[in-house]
């Protein structure tokens, strides 16, 4: 039931159909359209400029019949960056009894004369109350608690979809919505089933660990199915997304897929073969060709390195030569992992955070690891509270991590309670400096506060006075009760 459309012209357009039933009241298809910003012509109004389409809609049954015909124009959102055009989505829902039907779909810019997105595609839609029985799969590019129902809202959430089958490396989570239905009536009342999901290489059919989850679920006329993976160290390949149904003897009631794309170029392909913890750290830094790929695995071990390693490491990328980045690579996690832990296995958990530190703390062209926020993520682990404030009244965008338990991976210690300050004095761009903390090693500054206001001076030149006053600020109250 889904399917993705780019044309061919200069409009680009990408759609897709899926289907859901409402028990009791019949089934219905939503529709999803994306339009890429740049592929239409903007005009200036209001506030900045705005993009503008006309869509049509047609939907007709085996007997040629129409059965559902619209017209409507879609704006996009005003903006004023004219380089960075923002795209914008459309979401329809109609009405269909069980059957087979045609829908056509014309897409017109309104504001610039070329040729017309166009698309007939042929469906089918077959719900009946026996017996159970699934809808199409809905990738999501984010979803939230519902405050007020709208065309976007399934059980208590707005799900905003996610309209193309690729991911690529700036996508770190894969979300999802599904439903099943007549369970009850199917098993029977208050029996408990369980939702098993996760990737498999589309090549070879091949489970790929560890992206996987579960949710326990009683049967019901419909079961919701809300989840998300987490996708930021799966390497480049054909996947598909798996969603099973299991009975109370774990016997496969359901099973429904979706193909998928990935790109991420810091892992290699032979990890998708198979569940990596059968294959060594050798096997893995040898598929890896790439010179600068190789220099980018060494580096990322600064956060976690002592200072003599860290001297090593320099020492090894400046040699520019692979088998002795492979060598000190292997050694490096064979000596962490030592007899107790599997190298393959920490090497791939530590890659997974390098991946979210580089989308979660950008710095203009500096890597995530080498920022003082992915430095820190990487060193002691993700903060049990980060507290992000962005508007509190004279100050700089600020924030607040608090570990209730750290461990310092760069000596084997654990602390207790411990906090980082970070702010961002450009505002531009998105780099924090670490300005203070109570961990040992890290930047400790009393007058940490004066970093944090602006254009607060009152007793910054007596060394004795730690604080430019904030009574007009949440930063005291934040930094003693991070949330």
């Amino acid at each position: 039931m889904f399917f993705t459309v780019k044309t061919a012209s200069s409009l680009d357009v990408y759609y897709k159909l899926a289907s859901f039933n409402i028990p009791k009241e019949g089934p219905f298809i939503e529709t999803y359209m994306t339009i890429a910003g740049q592929s239409v012509q903007h005009k200036q109004v209001k506030g900045g400029f705005q993009s503008a389409v006309n869509v049509s809609v047609i939907i007709t049954d085996a007997y040629n019949k129409i059965v559902h015909a619209k017209k409507y124009n879609l704006n996009g959102p005003i903006f004023n960056d004219t380089t960075n055009i923002p795209a914008f989505i459309d979401t329809q829902r109609y009405p269909l009894a069980s059957g087979a039907y045609t829908i056509e779909v014309t897409v017109n810019d309104n504001n610039k004369k070329q040729e017309p997105f166009k698309l007939k595609q042929v469906f089918k839609i077959n719900y009946s109350s026996y017996p159970i029985q699934a809808s199409s799969i809905q990738l999501l590019e984010s979803y939230k608690k519902t405050t007020s129902p709208g065309m976007l809202t399934k059980s208590g959430y707005d799900l905003i979809p996610y309209n193309i089958n690729y991911y690529p490396e700036s996508q770190s989570k894969l979300a999802f919505y599904f439903e099943t239905y007549n369970t009850d009536t199917f098993f029977g009342k208050g029996k408990t089933l369980v939702y098993k999901y996760y990737l498999e290489n589309n090549d070879n059919l091949k489970a790929v660990e560890p992206f996987s989850g579960f949710r326990k679920l009683t049967t019901a006329p419909v079961n919701p199915l809300l989840a998300q993976m987490d996708i930021a160290s799966l390497p480049s390949g054909n996947y598909n997304l798996v969603i099973e149904m299991r009975d109370e003897k774990n016997i496969i009631q359901l099973q429904e897929k979706m193909f998928f794309q990935r790109k991420n170029t810091l892992v290699p392909q032979t990890y998708v073969s198979g569940n990596y913890a059968i294959n060594s750290v050798e096997q893995y830094f040898q598929s890896v060709k790439s010179q600068d790929t190789l220099k980018i695995y060494v580096e990322c071990l600064w956060p976690i390195s002592d200072m003599i390693e860290r001297e090593r490491q320099v020492n090894q990328t400046l040699k520019s030569d692979t088998t002795v980045l492979r060598n000190y690579l292997v050694k490096f996690w064979k000596d962490r992992a030592a007899d107790s832990v599997n190298p393959m296995k920490i090497w791939m958990e530590y890659l997974k955070s390098v991946n979210e530190a580089a989308i979660l703390f950008k710095c203009g062209k500096q890597k995530g690891y080498f920022t003082d926020r992915g430095r820190v993520y990487l060193q002691y682990g993700k903060p049990n509270q980060r507290t992000v404030q962005t508007n509190d009244q004279n100050t700089f965008p600020y924030e607040i991590w608090q570990y209730y338990r750290i461990y310092d991976k760069t000596n084997g210690q654990f602390f207790t309670n411990r906090k980082f300050l970070f702010v961002n004095k450009s505002i531009a761009d998105e780099c924090y400096k670490l300005e203070h903390s109570d961990m040992r090693g890290e930047t400790n500054n009393p007058r940490w506060r004066y970093e944090v206001m602006k254009r607060q001076n009152e007793g910054i030149h007596d060394p004795d006075n730690e604080s430019p006053g904030t009574s007009n600020t949440q930063l005291e109250d934040l930094f003693n009760n991070p949330r």
